[in-house]
């Protein structure tokens, strides 16, 4: 089989043809085969190499920085068809030959073929049987139209992971730091979503104006990626802003609240919201609007009060909805963000509050994190593993008994 091996850099976009190679060595010293010009590369940073039996392997040299394959940081593994290895801020996948051509010769060109749009065939200076240096002219340098959309796949691929990562940091790192306190009650928060983020937001805080009162907020913006994970964090910094500077209930707050919000969103963002406000009495105000809900389990006679729905698309859904009830020993506050309803399947069919209800049967003894684990379970299986949107629960309990 003929293996290529296609090197997509910073500076440099080129390919070494495997056919006759045994070994091709990698680093930023010009004595090697494939000379990657990236500060993070050692001199000698790793080989990739045939093994007895003809395959391929690639092993670390001890670079400094390590040799990363699939992103997973290797000493010495088999290296196979559409693997990536990724040294510094370079990546060398290995293909078929024939999936990526090389550049027509000029002398093909001059016999009718298509000429280059710009450029000539790579340049690989040639010393022995090594290649001394990779062309730093790049992308230009390769004529092959093939070759091209595959580098603008791999580099397309890498632009999302790039994305990717810095929206899972963003949503991770956008929650609050310590969750407020409330003696006598215990608060746990659980959030899942898809790998490219959502735009759940929460937070947990006291107000030093109001010393025995404990606030929480949760909310959703639409759409996933970097743009919703900072829309998110815009969010709750302004709702905690706007919540610290006024002394009102939830549901004379929530909704001037919002129209604060939605001037900080991008036009047409999709927002749904809840603030509540639990005293040392255990009397928690709660409103929320769009599609965020409230399931209050009351240990007493073993029932799951529907406060709101979450997931709600109807047309009440853009109302503030209010209510205020105590917390008992032994019950169970569920604050949920949009998600915990409306989570849907392949399918089409939304997880709904019925299916929520029915997994909380004969859990709610359970210890907090306990419960916020089996919840995650069910929404998963649900999803096949696969989340299309962020599900927030805030889960209130009071006494001790929320491990």
């Amino acid at each position: 089989m003929a293996r290529r091996l296609i090197v997509v850099g910073e500076r440099e976009h080129d390919f070494v043809d495997l056919d006759e190679r045994n070994t091709v060595s990698i680093g930023r010293s010009p004595e090697n085969d494939v000379v990657i010009q990236d500060d993070m590369a050692s001199r000698r940073h790793a080989v990739v190499e045939r093994d007895a039996s003809g395959d391929l392997r690639v092993r670390d040299l001890k670079s400094f920085n390590g040799t990363y394959l699939n992103e997973r940081r290797v000493r010495d593994e088999p290296y196979q068809l559409w693997d990536a290895i990724r040294i510094g801020r370079t990546k060398l996948f290995l293909v078929e030959r024939n999936e990526t051509p090389a550049a027509e010769s000029p002398a093909a060109g001059a016999a009718g073929a298509e000429e280059p749009t710009s450029g000539g065939p790579p340049s690989i200076e040639e010393e022995g049987s090594k290649t001394r240096t990779l062309d730093p002219s790049g992308a230009d340098a390769i004529a092959s139209k093939e070759m091209r959309a595959f580098m603008d796949g791999a580099l397309r691929r890498e632009r999302e992971s790039i994305e990717r990562e810095i929206s899972q940091r963003i949503r991770d790192e956008s929650g609050p730091s310590v969750l407020g306190a409330l003696a006598g009650y215990r608060i746990r928060v659980q959030r899942d979503g898809p790998l490219d983020g959502g735009g759940d937001f929460y937070d947990v805080f006291r107000d030093s104006l109001l010393p025995n009162d404990l606030f929480f907020a949760a909310g959703s913006v639409s759409g996933v990626g970097v743009a919703a994970c900072v829309a998110a964090t815009v969010a709750r910094h302004s709702l905690r802003g706007y919540l610290a500077t006024r002394n009102e209930s939830p549901e004379r707050s929530l909704h001037p609240c919002s129209e604060v919000l939605a001037s900080t969103l991008h036009p047409g963002s999709a927002l749904s919201l809840l603030q509540a406000r639990l005293d040392a009495r255990g009397t928690l105000d709660v409103a929320a609007l769009g599609g965020c809900g409230v399931l209050h389990y009351k240990a007493a006679t073993g029932q799951i009060v529907r406060v709101r729905a979450p997931g709600r698309r109807d047309e009440e859904a853009a109302r503030v909805q209010a209510a205020s009830f105590d917390i008992r020993e032994g019950d169970r506050v569920l604050l949920l963000s949009d998600g915990a309803g409306a989570m849907r399947r392949e399918d089409g069919e939304p997880f709904g509050v019925e299916r929520l209800e029915s997994a909380l049967v004969g859990k709610l003894e359970l210890p907090g994190k306990d419960l916020l684990e089996h919840l995650r379970g069910v929404y998963s299986d649900f999803v096949g593993g696969t989340w299309e949107r962020d599900v927030t629960i805030l889960l209130i309990a009071p006494g001790d008994n929320l491990a």
